[in-house]
C-alpha cells in the first residue's frame, strides 16, 4: 500500500537534494536524484519524489510492516530538510 506526502520545501530543489544525497551515502541509503525528480530505497522503504509547486511530493510505495506511516513521514522530513 503506497502513500503520498507533500512537504513544503524553503530550499531550492538543488540545495535539499544535495543534503539528501550526502544524507543517503552516510546511511547507507540508495538514493537516485536531480532537481526535479529521483528515487530511494534503504531501511525496507522503497520511494520516489519530485518537486511542484513549492512542495515536495513523495509517494512511499514499501515500508516495514513495523513502522507506522507518521514514522515514515518524520524520517522524510529529516532526510529531504
Amino acid at each position: 500500500m503506497a502513500r503520498t506526502f507533500q512537504i513544503p520545501i524553503k530550499d531550492q530543489p538543488e540545495v535539499l537534494v544535495s543534503r539528501a544525497q550526502q544524507l543517503a551515502v552516510s546511511s547507507s541509503v540508495h538514493f537516485v536524484a536531480d532537481k526535479a525528480q529521483g528515487r530511494f530505497t534503504g531501511r525496507g522503504i522503497e520511494g520516489t519524489y519530485r518537486f511542484a509547486d513549492g512542495m515536495l511530493i513523495v509517494t512511499v510505495t514499501k515500508k516495514p510492516p513495523f513502522v507506522t506511516w507518521g514514522m515514515v513521514e518524520h524520517m522524510l522530513h529529516r532526510f529531504f530538510a
